[in-house]
């Protein structure tokens, strides 16, 4: 009866430690449909070339490459609408750092509201109030090569 309870603390601890260590993925995934009379403006920022690519805060150093005109809006959202954003979600017993880059391409909508939101392929993206504030973040991320022909696609001399 000894040797039975000691088994069976020895697996007990086994499952305990196992299940600490081990960690739980969450796939994420996300397609943005946006409303053309939501918003006021488009405009993308290409980061490719500049210093300090892609981190928070580029919006006050760099300004945007090109604004989509208004007649090209609804079109846009709609093919922007196709993107699909995904990120995976880990519980793990150790931390892990989340991505604050936005990568080379970045597409800001800016809402009627005041509201803007700051979409990229990286995984990094913002939304902010009329007073610049941080309203949230989110760490979901699109191919690059798709964001990229999406916006070539609207923006020629990209």
């Amino acid at each position: 009866m000894k040797r039975f309870k000691q088994f069976l603390l020895m697996i007990m601890t086994f499952v305990l430690l196992f299940s600490l260590s081990a960690c739980i993925i969450i796939p994420v995934k996300k397609y943005y449909d946006i409303s053309a009379e939501e918003i006021v403006s488009i405009q993308f920022y290409d980061l490719r070339i500049q210093e300090g690519n892609g981190e928070p805060g580029f919006d006050k150093i760099y300004e945007p490459a090109y604004t989509l005109s208004e007649k090209d809006n609804e079109a846009f959202l709609d093919d922007f609408s196709n993107l699909k954003f995904s990120d995976t979600i880990i519980f793990a017993l150790v931390a892990m750092d989340p991505s604050f880059s936005y990568g080379d391409w970045v597409i800001r909508i800016n809402f009627s509201n005041g509201q803007y939101t700051f979409y990229s392929s990286a995984g990094y993206g913002e939304t902010f109030d009329a007073d610049g504030n941080t309203i949230s973040t989110t760490h979901l991320s699109c191919d690059d090569e798709k964001l990229e022909e999406l916006i070539k696609k609207y923006y020629k001399t990209a």
